[in-house]
């Protein structure tokens, strides 16, 4: 696929994209909201035994619908052979962006739930379409909204299902990845699963924090690397795993960005 070249935008093209961009997610999302709702929904109560994988499907329709729809964004994966049919993990992914759930649901074909801030939920269509998946809402002022979100997330993952989280736990402001927390890690290691480490950059670019204005023409890259078990680390190595995984995915996406692993 062709890789956009790297251009930013003035004010008045970074203005008019953002109302194309904005008005056309808008509109997709209206619609895989109603999909969600009176197709998906109903189908998966049905027959995909409470996992919700035929609404996450719709969810990655959704995610690449609104990449495809844009003038200005793609989108290049890579290491999709490190994931094995029939394994669910705990992913965990740099974050950037507002955009990063859009390209990790594109880039990925599997089924996972992640947590989003409980405000979005009582969004009337993309709120209930949101909860018919099966994604977590979290209140992230409240420590018992906290834990009820971790109990959630055991019980996906007792399901067979993966979840995704961003262990900086908010999105960097320069693009770099900061400190990892250390609850995702733990979440794999009481739970026995592995840690799929997903590399995400072009989407910081794309749309900055604190910024509703697209900024440049951008090509959104997702790296997966390799499953990392840590079901043997106790609670000394687990601190050692996690920032191994760190280091990695530091230098993963110093890679990326030399055009390399690509």
């Amino acid at each position: 696929m062709k890789i956009l070249k790297e251009q930013t935008l003035g004010f008045w093209k970074r203005l008019f994209y953002s109302l194309i961009l904005w008005g056309g997610a808008v509109f997709l999302t209206l619609i895989f909201s109603l999909l969600d709702l009176l197709v998906a929904f109903p189908l998966s109560v049905f027959f995909d035994r409470g996992t919700r994988w035929m609404v996450h499907q719709n969810s990655i329709r959704w995610a690449r619908s609104i990449i495809g729809f844009s003038p200005i964004w793609r989108i290049f994966v890579t290491g999709r052979e490190h994931l094995q049919k029939g394994k669910h993990y705990i992913i965990v992914a740099n974050h950037q962006s507002l955009l990063d759930i859009l390209a990790v649901c594109a880039a990925l074909p599997i089924n996972f739930k992640f947590l989003a801030k409980r405000e979005l939920f009582q969004i009337p269509l993309m709120g209930w379409a949101m909860a018919s998946a099966g994604y977590i809402p979290v209140d992230r002022a409240s420590h018992k909204s906290g834990r009820e979100a971790m109990m959630r997330i055991t019980r996906v993952l007792e399901e067979g299902v993966s979840v995704l989280l961003f262990p900086e736990g908010t999105r960097s402001p320069d693009g770099k990845i900061r400190a990892f927390k250390m609850g995702a890690f733990k979440l794999a290691l009481d739970n026995k699963v592995e840690i799929l480490p997903v590399v995400v950059d072009g989407t910081g670019q794309a749309l900055p924090k604190k910024s509703w204005l697209v900024k440049k023409k951008s090509t959104f890259i997702v790296s997966i690397g390799k499953p990392v078990p840590i079901e043997n680390a106790g609670d000394g190595s687990m601190e050692e795993v996690k920032e191994k995984i760190r280091h990695e995915m530091t230098a993963r996406l110093a890679r990326l960005r030399h055009g390399k692993d690509m």
